[in-house]
């Protein structure tokens, strides 16, 4: 078999023997020169030119031997990359090696160009298999992969255009960018662009082209055309079909994702300004649209379908179909104009009349009362013109849906099919607490902890990805720290051999290049610790270990002084212990996991710990201090005797501490207590041209009572999260720029015996949360089913995760809400109320959005707890000068007062308002409520 030679070589001068043979020394010279020339890989090219297989491959040894040395320095493997595209076998190994973090940044065109002659010199045959490798595992984070290397050997050697994920983003994201600043318009360069006639199908089917899309409608300078515009242009001029992108918009909205990246497809939908028949032949696809689709998309389609009604295009049978999939939406503001065309619609289709106005008996479903009545009111100004066969339709749809209204509509809607007012849905059902997590089996083997680990790495390969919808799994992470630990005690060399393989794939975490100062940053450093990879940036490993069992937060923690202090205070204590396990691993002798876990809502096992203790003194060696503080703050509210008994023979320093702490029955939890806090938000006035500023209410907190707490008994490490003194200014504080809010699910874990407390820091979290984006609220479902007492703290942060923004956050609220009322936990639900009163006046607080989760809340079956709720806010509402929401509030109240046999029941302010004359809906709702309250229903 011959191997494979060049099929360029030199032509002229001297033969290709007579040339100095290829040895490491001479690589190292042409590495200078390449120095010399700023990077020009000019002179490696040059002498790799012409050499056969078997020349290459005896450099190999020396080229791994560089790779190695020049990973534990600051040098960078960056210098080796067309040395390695030279010496590398095959198209696999060669894939592989371009692939690397180290070598993806920053991209050099001479260094791409180089790639690509070293491969058609050596065997242009690698060069489609090298492609489609890289193509196909290239991230979809467009800042970070390696499209340029790709690109380079896709154009120098003709090939097909890649369609994957990640090399569509990259050319999304690149042209875009490219087309801001140099003059070129988009549409200039996508005329120009090769791939361009490949890639515009495959943009509509890439999920997370879209957010790139909007992206640049976002930077681009006013009077800039836009992607939408663009393609319309090209478009109108025949370089691209209609169809194309017509087709590929509505088929990316079938698919659905998040409404941010949807828009930019809503507005090239509308840029294309497409004509009746280019939407008549689309109809099916904008009824799909109508049921789930965000509320933009949704909207969009809707005033397709009425357009095409309009114009004579739509049949009645599917604008009844478009009914039935509105009308049961929440969104107020596409059911009104639902039965807004439902009433037009009646008019210009008078032979299937019935069919359509029975559709509006759909909307009895709807939490919001005032459409309830809208239908209602559609439903009784037509139905008495109708033939008695459509009536009879009608009638019939009535019936079915009479017991989803409530008790003021229920008699008007039963008069108008002549039947007696039924009863409505039983509200009364028990409620059950969810079931109990189960806590997963331990790791079993140093294969399921690599596969673990990778897990937890490959979550995203850039910190500037939106953290939005990135959950850490706190479960998996107590998993992984309890098996490393005690795979290090077991065979530190084999622990050390299985994790190897994760410092190449994922070094950018393990060399704490990024999210130091998140979790997966933290376990990153024990892979590190455990391997002993130090990575190629100086100092950093060594600053990390080595501090001893009682290292300060900023020992550990890596980031200067002023970056630890600007961390959240469960999330640096949270940090310094799991960076403190990556100092244990540094070291050669193992210990018992003090902090082990021993039920999924985090406490651990008293008598594991007191043994665990035992050990260590047997040893003679001292326990981890933050292993032995989060065991303490993870005890269970009840002790066993006989583990109190052992306790107390324990002699060292930590262990008299633990016994200490076992006799109390643990940390004693924080005091906290409410307080309105000036200035905790701002925003800017256009009008004004000046900032207001919000006050609103706080949870403070202290370490416990000092004078009923034992002395020592709240671990040192532990009391910042005790020392909120000024929550205020915690919330005026600018946050860290790394974002550590996927690893909110960790904190429940951090102090499960004091949710209070928790919630007192959440609710920092969740005030920002009602004016646009903040996570927080999602962990309010997991804080209801720890422990603890319920006070201040997690009244706060739901009075304002019920307003919040999010749908989201508001729905973790609600089953935040729904769990405690089923555990039957004491608290204080009017108190909850007046929380929600004060945020409203005055931290802008919304009462729609307010009402609306405890309008969910009461039909989950939590009821009496919602009126519970109401009775404290109503007399706030009702005293205010701000009438939004207040029917809708105060029909909430009744629904939950009548459910849950509230009687004899004041509220200031009530009998004022049912007093007035009038017929305005509050006035109506506020009689309702007064005769309930009075016993009269």
């Amino acid at each position: 078999m011959t191997e494979p030679t060049t099929g360029t070589g030199p032509t002229t001068g001297a033969a290709p023997q007579e040339r100095e043979p290829l040895t490491w020394a001479a690589v190292r010279v042409a590495l200078r020169e390449q120095k010399r020339l700023a990077e020009d890989p000019a002179p490696i090219v040059a002498l790799f030119a012409g050499r056969t297989e078997a020349e290459r491959r005896k450099l190999l040894p020396e080229y791994k031997e560089a790779v190695r040395a020049r990973r534990e320095t600051t040098r960078g493997l960056r210098p080796l990359r067309v040395v390695g595209v030279a010496c590398l076998g095959g198209p696999a190994g060669i894939a592989q090696w371009l692939s690397r973090a180290e070598l993806v940044w920053p991209s050099d065109a001479r260094g791409e160009e180089a790639v690509h002659k070293v491969l058609a010199e050596r065997n242009p045959a690698w060069i489609p298999d090298i492609v489609n490798r890289l193509a196909t595992k290239m991230p979809v984070d467009p800042w970070g992969n390696h499209w340029d290397v790709v690109d380079a050997l896709v154009r120098g050697s003709g090939l097909s255009t890649p369609t994957t994920t990640g090399f569509v983003v990259r050319w999304v994201a690149k042209v875009g960018q490219e087309s801001l600043g140099d003059g070129i318009t988009l549409a200039e360069r996508l005329r120009a662009d090769p791939y361009f006639p490949d890639l515009l199908p495959a943009m509509f089917e890439v999920a997370g082209i879209g957010q790139h899309l909007e992206n640049h409608e976002s930077w681009k300078r006013a009077g800039i055309a836009g992607w939408g515009a663009t393609l319309a242009e090209l478009a109108e001029a025949k370089v691209i079909e209609r169809d194309t992108v017509l087709d590929g918009c509505v088929s990316r909205l079938l698919r659905g994702e998040r409404p941010g990246a949807l828009r930019a497809f809503v507005r090239m939908h509308d840029a294309m300004a497409p004509t009746d028949d280019e939407l008549a032949a689309r109809v099916d696809s904008y009824l799909r649209l109508l049921p789930d689709a965000p509320s933009p998309v949704a909207g969009m389609a809707q005033d397709v379908l009425r357009r095409l009604d309009a114009a004579g295009r739509l049949d009645p049978e599917r604008i009844a179909e478009a009914a039935r999939s509105v009308l049961f939406r929440t969104e107020k503001k596409l059911v009104r104009t639902q039965l807004t065309w439902l009433g037009q619609a009646i008019k210009r289709h008078p032979d299937h009349a019935g069919v359509l106005l029975a559709t509006a008996g759909t909307a009895f479903g709807s939490v919001a009362v005032d459409l309830q009545e809208r239908a209602l009111a559609l439903i009784a100004k037509h139905v008495g013109k109708l033939p008695a066969d459509q009536a009879a339709l009608v009638h019939d749809e009535v019936r079915a849906q009479l017991s989803l209204l409530g008790d003021a509509l229920r008699p008007e809607a039963a008069a108008l099919v002549g039947e007696s007012a039924v009863a409505g849905p039983d509200p009364g059902f028990a409620l059950v607490p969810p079931p109990v997590r189960e806590l997963p089996p331990p790791i079993g083997s140093l294969e399921e902890l690599v596969e673990e680990l990778a897990v937890l790495f490959a979550r995203t390969d850039n910190p500037w990805v939106s953290p939005r919808g990135r959950n850490t799994d706190p479960l998996a992470v107590e998993r992984i720290v309890s098996a490393m630990l005690r795979e290090h005690e077991r065979d530190r060399d084999a622990l050390h051999t299985a994790l190897l393989p994760l410092t190449e794939r994922h070094a950018h975490i393990i060399e704490q290049q990024w999210f130091i100062h998140q979790v997966q940053g933290a376990v990153g450093a024990m892979v590190a610790a455990a391997t002993g990879y130090s990575g190629s940036r100086s100092g950093w490993f060594r600053s990390l270990f080595g501090k001893g069992t009682e290292a300060s937060d900023h020992d550990l923690i890596p980031g200067s002084r002023v970056d630890v202090e600007r961390l959240e205070p469960v999330q640096r204590f949270l940090l310094a212990r799991l960076y403190e396990v990556g100092t244990r691993l540094r070291t050669p002798r193992g210990g018992p996991h003090l902090a082990e876990i021993a039920d999924a809502t985090g406490l651990v096992d008293p008598e594991a710990l007191v043994t665990g203790l035992e050990r260590y003194e047997a040893s003679g060696h001292s326990p981890w201090r933050r292993d032995v503080d989060q065991a303490l703050l993870r005890l269970p509210a009840e002790i066993d005797p006989a583990v109190l008994a052992r306790a107390g023979r324990l002699t060292s320093p930590a262990g008299l501490r633990v016994a200490r702490v076992l006799a109390a029955g643990g940390p004693p939890a924080g005091f906290v207590e409410r307080r309105r806090f000036a200035r905790i938000h701002r925003e800017f006035s256009y009008r004004d041209r000046d900032w207001t500023h919000f006050d609103g209410p706080l949870a403070l907190i202290a370490p416990g009572d000092p004078d009923t707490r034992p002395q020592g008994t709240v671990p040192e490490s532990a009391l910042p999260m005790y020392d909120l003194s000024d929550p205020g200014a915690a919330a005026r504080r600018p946050g860290w720029s790394e974002n550590t809010e996927p690893d909110l699910h960790c904190w429940p874990l951090v102090l499960p015996r004091d949710r209070d407390a928790l919630g007192a820091h959440l609710a920092i979290r969740t005030q920002r949360g009602i004016d646009g984006p903040c996570r927080g609220a999602e962990i309010l479902p997991a804080l209801a089913e720890s422990h603890g007492p319920l006070g201040s703290g997690m009244s706060l942060a739901l009075a304002y995760a019920l307003g919040a923004q999010a749908a989201e956050d508001r729905t973790a609220a609600v089953d935040a809400l729904v769990t405690l009322a089923a555990r039957g936990d004491a608290w204080d639900a009017p108190g909850l109320g007046r929380d929600i009163g004060e945020a409203v006046r005055t931290r802008g607080l919304k009462t729609t959005r307010v009402v609306a989760s405890l309008r969910e809340a009461s039909r989950a079956g939590a009821g009496e707890a919602v009126w519970g709720v109401l009775s404290g806010f109503l007399p706030d509402l009702l005293a205010g000068t701000r009438t939004t929401g207040l029917a809708d509030a105060l029909a909430v109240a009744a629904e939950s007062a009548a459910g849950g046999g509230a009687r004899a029941v004041s509220i200031a302010g009530l009998d004022a308002l049912a007093d007035r004359k009038g017929s305005s809906r509050a006035v109506t709702e506020a009689k309702r409520l007064r005769g309930i309250l009075a016993g009269g229903g």
